[in-house]
């Protein structure tokens, strides 16, 4: 008897081992469940099936169906938050928003959905809110940091609490909300007249006495 594969009787030849499911295995095929049927339809069972794996697998990594979906998101959105250094502020808020585009068109219905879910799951809720949205940011911040280091825009200057909200939510909006394409044109147009005048608006000082 062969240690560690599986015989076909029929021929004597030993099977070939079914692959390891790597955890980006298993987060496609949490996205693709989840495009499918929705959050709530959802189950661990459909997805171990899927993924061949089993169920205790799942449950030693995640502690349930919240914590997978979160972390199958964060992983989806990899690309975002590591955007290429243009050069430029202005580059790298055009690329910034291409890839926040490219990721809403592709995952409009899915995105549409889990705001559903969020609205009745408060766990899902918490932990989107916690580990999802905040690490959105990374992107923009570094970004920022890049630009204050090369003096397009003065270190502590701007809205950033705003502009952290407009970059996603305009293109969000756009092709979400709208239905409408986020093209080069449109996402140009939002660096130029919104989010850069954003970041290098000041405040006036107060007034004298």
């Amino acid at each position: 008897m062969l240690s560690g594969q599986q015989v076909d009787a029929g021929a004597g030849v030993p099977a070939a081992r079914a692959p390891r499911c790597t955890d980006s295995d298993l987060f496609t095929v949490v996205i693709d469940t989840l495009r499918e049927v929705g959050y709530d339809r959802m189950t661990i069972d459909a997805v171990a099936a899927r993924a061949h794996v089993s169920k205790a697998t799942i449950y030693r990594r995640w502690d349930g169906k919240a914590e997978l979906v979160v972390a199958a998101l964060r992983d989806q959105r990899v690309g975002v938050h590591n955007p290429p250094d243009t050069g430029s502020l202005r580059g790298d808020l055009i690329e910034l928003l291409r890839a926040t585009a490219a990721i809403c068109t592709a995952d409009c219905d899915l995105m549409q959905a889990l705001t559903f879910a969020m609205r009745t799951n408060p766990e899902l809720e918490r932990l989107v809110r916690h580990q999802v949205l905040p690490a959105g940011r990374v992107a923009s911040t570094a970004i920022l940091v890049r630009a204050a280091a090369r003096g397009e825009i003065p270190p502590e200057a701007g809205e950033r609490e705003m502009f952290h909200d407009l970059a996603p939510a305009l293109t969000m909006s756009r092709i979400v909300a709208h239905g409408l394409p986020a093209d080069d044109a449109f996402l140009t147009q939002v660096v130029d007249q919104v989010l850069i005048p954003v970041l290098r608006y000041q405040h006036d000082g107060p007034s004298p006495a």
